[in-house]
């Protein structure tokens, strides 16, 4: 079974799959996004091992601000990502974050196959998904994924289902 989040902007996705991460005790291999400031406009957005501090050398600019939109750096995803997502699934014991699948990686073709690879795959697979976006119906309708909304109310349950639905916790 693969599990992922999704709900409005700041509901507490990321922390909820962080949580559920942390409870199932594995190795957590994928990637994270982030910006490294708090207004959002004012950063990249960085693509990172899951494993990784966002700050370290391995940290990517996948998208930067150009008049007003955030565009995808080229070969970031479909490069950097996919091979983040090919390593993953080489570590059966581990866990796959995605956090978080967005919009600008809707023309990232090969990295949308290495997802795909992934949730075709028996390595758990943990991932936050950007409400609103169409390319993410590939995810939500494979038959081994399952959407869970995460809401105010309940966001602090969520980790202990999650690793319920995952697998429980590993040594």
């Amino acid at each position: 079974m693969h599990v992922f989040l999704t709900g409005e902007r700041g509901i507490g996705k990321s922390r909820a799959a962080a949580s559920a991460a942390a409870l199932l005790g594995r190795l957590c291999l994928g990637f994270r996004t982030a910006f490294l400031a708090e207004d959002h406009r004012a950063s990249a957005l960085y693509l990172f091992p899951a494993n990784a501090d966002c700050q370290s050398e391995e940290a990517r600019v996948a998208a930067v601000w150009s008049d007003g939109r955030l565009t995808a750096s080229a070969g970031a995803f479909d490069v950097y990502g996919a091979a983040l997502l090919r390593e993953a699934r080489g570590h059966p014991e581990a866990l796959i974050l995605m956090d978080e699948c967005g919009h600008v990686e809707r023309n990232a073709l090969a990295f949308q196959r290495e997802i795909l690879a992934c949730l075709d795959g028996e390595t758990p697979v943990l991932g936050v998904l950007r409400k609103g976006q169409p390319w993410h119906a590939m995810i939500r309708e494979h038959p081994n994924v399952r959407v869970l909304e995460v809401t105010a109310r309940n966001r602090d349950r969520l980790p202990r289902q999650i690793a319920e639905l995952i697998g429980g916790r590993r040594p």
